[in-house]
């Protein structure tokens, strides 16, 4: 039998080069992203003009490299999947930008012309005949590829590029691209805004650690343009300066605070000395960019769109700490709040604790002194760091290197920290106060000619529906007589759906003012926790240690004691992680696509304790491994789920069954999801399925919450409530503004109740 095998023709490479990458600006993007994903600390890129043809590009990082191995199986092979089976670099554990194997064609698509220098350590290990030895050599791979010289008909494998192979003792490892020889220059101030935007939240990575890896530095880009005033621009300083504000502290010898507040709306660098109160850490400073809440808020919003916002709170955010240039983890992790901000606002603090600022804050024209911390922004809205050194006495690492002592010293260095951001702070309340003024008076302005005076603010919307009323019956009467009735009754229906919105809006503001209380005590809860999970697993650490020094039983008990504690840090994770997902942790307003059974199980874990305290079954193994849903935000999904199965929950420990049970199905439309959740509780008279809907009515049957009362254990009385009466409204909500639907469905047999979700 004849065997046939593909080929390329490498009319192909233009077409992934040339019309894949729709613009050289994309290209340059989609080239430095490369470098992130080869563990690159920094990256510089210079454009420099030619003569009458496209600008000579270079793009020199200082990653891991290739090896000529790496070339070969890697570079030289079109849609390499690689990175899909390792999803995250090989150094720093970074999440992998690219996937596809064909953005280093992007190349082709900036110049007709690639030299390719890539320089990678190797450990070469050898034998003599005593021991195993080994040493570390640079191998160094240079190719010039000629794209012209892939023309269409040929095939790809058939065409040569030269290069050459080194191996030196000593060097260093990364890549270089030099692309020249493009047929013209595309280049201009606005593809710069968009290659700077792009690489924006990239270049906000200050570092991190992550388990497993070597400690991330961060991610450097320096850009070198004609366009760019013709010098280099270090793209971490530009997201900084696009912030809505910089905020820099120094303390001199005397233990005052100099700080200095460049920000939007405030008409100049503002700047203020405090009394002498930090003396123990004399020395210290603090550079902070102050993310803007919108990008009408953000010095530069061409570099700093919404999406780049979120994307550098939820990766980047946080307030670091390097001690002697070198970052100190765990400070600025996503999870931690060493300056106790994420805290402080859970309790809703409006009075600064510092006399001197709140003295300060009573000078201010607008702003009131006692609520003025109001509108402090969460600890991921600050990107910078805390500078120390060794030289601050009595400012002690820990022994493993994870943080400071927490000391009289280490409490005074949050105390200036915490000072300079708390004075930043009410500048930013000034800054939102003069805001909504000016936005109030023009209102005001845009309203007066129609009613000829000022309206109080609670009489517009009644002025304005009178108004309109009079306006609908002076316009109807220029109509045919024959129409006049259907369209003033069609109109004045509109005009009271308005009155009658309006009045139940308040009504719910009014409900939703006693649910943000609650979400108060939430997010002390949530900040609590941390610290126990911190604590959990570092005691689980100890004792894991000590069983190893053990044995026989003695072992076996105190492992089984371990593994217990670990569970329980685990399950605390995954609480305070969803908190975080649906709560005011972490502000993530962009729409993807999720695994559908990854969340589920995440979403049942959270009701890890009800299940097993009450034997709940729940099976959700119908829903297939390849099932996505979205684009969504990730707070709405679980948003979503949780009040789904929530309710499923309590409607099952309600009944009395011996064998409480929920099943969760999902199947794949045309057009979407469809998910089933079942129980076999109490279920749900039909006459009630459009009622549990609506706003305020938790209990439409008044069944509910009597018979869980009798039912469930006294001190789960705080996770089941009364119900508000809002849950199966939001969802409802949420899921409509995703051009989805819900709904009850009469069950299967077996079941009792049966809601079925709809999602994109």
């Amino acid at each position: 039998m004849a065997k046939f095998s593909f080929t390329v023709d490498s009319a192909l490479l233009g077409e992934l080069g040339e019309k894949l990458v729709s613009t050289v600006h994309v290209a340059l993007t989609e080239l430095v992203k490369n470098t992130y994903d080869a563990d690159a600390s920094e990256v510089r890129v210079r454009i420099t003009p030619q003569a009458k043809q496209a600008s000579r590009v270079i793009i020199q990082d200082n990653g891991l490299g290739m090896t000529l191995d790496q070339v070969r199986r890697y570079w030289m092979k079109i849609g390499t999947s690689h990175r899909q089976a390792a999803p995250t670099s090989k150094k720093y554990g970074r999440l992998i930008t690219g996937s596809k194997g064909i953005g280093r064609f992007a190349c082709r698509r900036l110049g007709l012309h690639l030299r390719l220098t890539t320089t990678a350590a190797q450990f070469i290990q050898s034998e003599d005949q005593k021991q195993a030895v080994g040493k570390w050599e640079y191998q160094t791979t240079v190719i010039e590829f000629d794209w012209a010289a892939f023309k269409p008909g040929q095939d790809v494998e058939d065409i040569e590029c030269s290069g050459d192979t080194t191996i030196a003792s000593a060097g260093r490892s990364g890549t270089t691209l030099e692309i020249w020889g493009g047929p013209k220059d595309e280049w201009g101030d606005l593809g710069f805004q968009y290659v700077q935007r792009q690489l924006a939240a990239l270049a906000s990575n200050t570092g991190i650690d992550r388990d497993g890896f070597e400690s991330d530095p961060g991610f450097n880009v320096f850009l070198d343009a004609p366009e760019l005033s013709g010098k280099a621009i270090d793209l971490r300083e530009e997201v900084i300066d696009a912030t809505w504000g910089t905020l820099t502290a120094e303390l001199d010898d005397e233990g005052k605070a100099i700080c200095k507040l460049n920000a939007k709306g405030l008409r100049g660098t503002k700047s203020n000395t405090s009394k002498p109160k930090f003396k123990a850490v004399a020395g210290a400073k603090l550079r902070l960019g102050i993310l803007p809440v919108t990008k009408e808020e953000a010095r530069k919003p061409t570099i700093l769109s919404n999406y780049v916002t979120s994307e550098i709170v939820d990766q980047w955010g946080g307030v670091q700490i390097r001690f002697n240039g070198f970052r100190m983890s765990p400070y600025g992790d996503p999870r931690d709040d060493w300056l106790l901000i994420d805290a402080d606002r859970g309790r809703r603090l409006g009075k600064p604790e510092d006399d001197e600022l709140f003295n300060f804050a009573e000078r201010q024209n607008r702003v009131d002194a006692s609520r003025v911390l109001l509108t402090m922004l969460s600890m991921r809205s600050y990107i910078g760091q805390v500078d120390v050194t060794s030289r601050i006495k009595r400012l002690l690492p820990r022994i493993d290197r994870q943080g400071f002592v927490e000391n009289e010293v280490f409490r005074e260095l949050r105390s200036f920290a915490r000072f300079a951001i708390d004075w930043a702070n009410i500048y930013r309340d000034y800054f939102v106060r003069l805001r909504e003024n000016e936005e109030a008076e023009k209102a005001r302005h845009a309203i007066k000619p129609i009613f000829k005076r000022e309206v109080p603010k609670e009489q517009v919307v009644p002025k304005a529906a009178s108004f309109l009323r009079s306006e609908i019956r002076r316009i109807v009467k220029r109509l045919p007589q024959s129409q006049q009735h259907e369209a003033e009754k069609a109109l004045v229906q509109t005009i009271r759906a308005i009155e009658t919105t309006s009045a139940a809006d308040r009504k719910q503001l009014e409900h939703l003012r006693l649910v943000a209380s609650a979400s108060t005590l939430t997010l002390l809860f949530a900040h609590e926790i941390r610290t126990v999970i911190g604590t959990l697993g570092a005691t689980a650490a100890r004792l894991d240690q000590l069983s190893h020094r053990l044995s026989g039983k003695d072992s076996k008990d105190l492992a089984e004691v371990v593994s217990q504690v670990r569970e329980t840090r685990d399950r605390f994770d995954n609480l305070v992680g969803m908190t975080g997902i649906v709560g005011a942790f972490k502000k993530n307003d962009q729409l993807e696509e999720f695994h559908l059974r990854t969340a589920v199980d995440r979403a049942v874990r959270c009701f890890s304790l009800v299940i097993g305290n009450y034997g709940i079954q729940v099976d959700d193994r119908d829903i297939p491994n390849d099932l996505m849903v979205g684009p969504m935000i990730e707070g709405e999904l679980y948003t979503v789920l949780l009040n789904i199965l929530s309710n499923a929950m309590k409607s099952v420990i309600a009944s009395g069954d011996s064998t409480p049970k929920i099943r969760i199905e999902a199947h794949q439309l045309d057009d979407g999801v469809q998910i089933q959740v079942l129980d076999n509780g109490l279920g749900l008279d039909r006459q009630f399925f459009e009622d549990v809907f609506t706003p305020f009515i938790a209990d439409p049957s008044g069944e509910l919450y009597d018979r869980l009362e009798k039912r469930a254990n006294p001190e789960d009385a705080h996770v089941f409530g009364t119900g508000s009466g809002l849950g199966l409204s939001i969802v409802r909500d949420i899921v409509r503004s995703r051009d989805g639907e819900i709904r009850f469905l009469i069950p299967p047999s077996n079941w009792n109740a049966c809601v079925e979700i709809k999602l994109p």
